[in-house]
């Protein structure tokens, strides 16, 4: 039975989805936030984009490296425990890092303590998402939750800048890194304590080693590697496209194009419960994104462009939002955190060679070249899902 845009309502009115909801919003704009507040305070703190730059790469890969321990953690003594085991670690790191860049501390000790900072990071996303599942589960409403989650992180990627702007221009950049650092303590606790992560049980110890993946993990996380790719290189391209028109200032309207159609494409794909397993309609959406972004090879002016975004991001929400729910039901189920985290992995990793490849091909080629090569990544992901579709519906066995 179809599902009308009353299926959000349902699911809002589910014991502990509204406060879930809630804090994933407030953990999302405080994760947009910090880039822009990283970058800006390191360069009022030391003069240079250079290191700057280096800055934010030590905190990225802190992150990354860090995330699988972080994601094992919660599934090994529960997500709430787990946050609130990290909270007031990221929050003391986080004004470690302003109170080195007050003192003039000398660039490798700013980076380092970045790269602490963003190793000990609240595993929220993980946490969320994970919790999420398991309120969710066997529910027709399932699917809307997926797409709410999808929704949720394309207001964040608004609004987080946004706010970390006006945080700069009515404050200063001190202001930013502390208002980030605030609100992922305050939607941490408010997550931790709320009555579902409480109830979501602990899985005990893990086996030593590596995540043990399954073939569908595999799959979906090769998949989530081209999309990476292809938002690294389009995080490039569109400045480089708005600055060949003649204004630098559009490209912010252009990634917000792209976010806002993808916050509806998501929209969409949740008014209705899946009809059938996630595993088969993966590799359709997967290529339903490829062919979303080749109109933009086209290249109209600005206003063409941002509708060209939209455009792609609708046609990308329901492959992102599938993807939550494949990997739901392809990853080990005594470790879906670590699951949930390899995926921030890929998707981090994918994105930061995007966007160094797309720098290249714009200096070689201009901004279409770069965007080829984000379409090029959505096509290889199709290509792979496609391949390996039996690997989505087969046992979760560890090869």
């Amino acid at each position: 039975m179809a599902l009308t845009g009353s299926a959000y309502g349902q699911l809002l009115r589910l014991p502990g989805v509204p406060r879930m909801a809630a804090s994933a919003l407030v953990l999302g704009i405080a994760g947009t936030m910090a880039p822009v507040s990283f970058v800006l305070f390191a360069h009022r703190a030391t003069g240079s984009f250079a290191t700057a730059s280096l800055v934010l790469a030590a905190s990225t890969a802190g992150g990354l490296l860090a995330a699988p321990w972080r994601g094992r953690l919660i599934d090994r003594i529960g997500p709430s425990a787990a946050i609130l085991r990290l909270a007031l670690p990221a929050a003391a790191t986080d004004v470690a890092f302003i109170l080195t860049g007050h003192a003039k501390a000398e660039p490798p000790l700013l980076i380092a303590v970045a790269f602490v900072a963003g190793a000990v990071i609240a595993p929220s996303t993980a946490a969320v998402r994970s919790v999420w599942s398991e309120l969710l589960a066997g529910s027709e409403l399932r699917q809307a939750g997926y797409a709410v989650i999808g929704m949720l992180q394309e207001v964040a990627f608004i609004a987080g800048p946004l706010v970390a702007g006006a945080l700069i221009a009515l404050g200063s950049t001190t202001a930013a890194v502390a208002a980030s650092a605030a609100l992922t303590l305050l939607g941490g606790l408010a997550f931790a304590t709320s009555p579902a992560a409480r109830a979501r049980a602990a899985q005990g110890p893990q086996p030593r080693g590596r995540l043990a993946t399954t073939p569908g993990m595999l799959t979906v996380l090769l998949s989530a590697a081209g999309f990476g790719i292809a938002f690294g290189a389009l995080d490039v391209a569109f400045p480089a496209h708005a600055r060949a028109e003649g204004t630098t200032a559009a490209a912010g309207a252009l990634l917000a194009a792209l976010a806002a159609g993808i916050g509806v494409g998501s929209f969409l794909t949740g008014l209705r419960p899946p009809s059938g397993a996630a595993g088969r309609r993966y590799p359709p959406l997967c290529g339903l994104a490829a062919l979303g972004l080749l109109p933009l090879l086209t290249l109209p002016g600005l206003a063409g462009t941002a509708a060209l975004a939209a455009l792609a991001g609708l046609c990308i929400g329901p492959a992102t939002t599938t993807q939550i729910a494949i990997l739901d039901e392809v990853a080990p189920p005594e470790r879906p955190a670590e699951a949930f985290a390899w995926l921030a992995i890929l998707y981090g990793a994918g994105s930061a060679a995007g966007a160094a490849l797309a720098g290249q091909l714009i200096e070689a080629s201009g901004p279409r070249a770069a965007i080829v090569a984000a379409a090029a990544a959505t096509v290889a992901g199709w290509v792979t899902t496609t391949a390996r579709a039996k690997t989505l519906s087969a046992p979760r066995v560890p090869p």
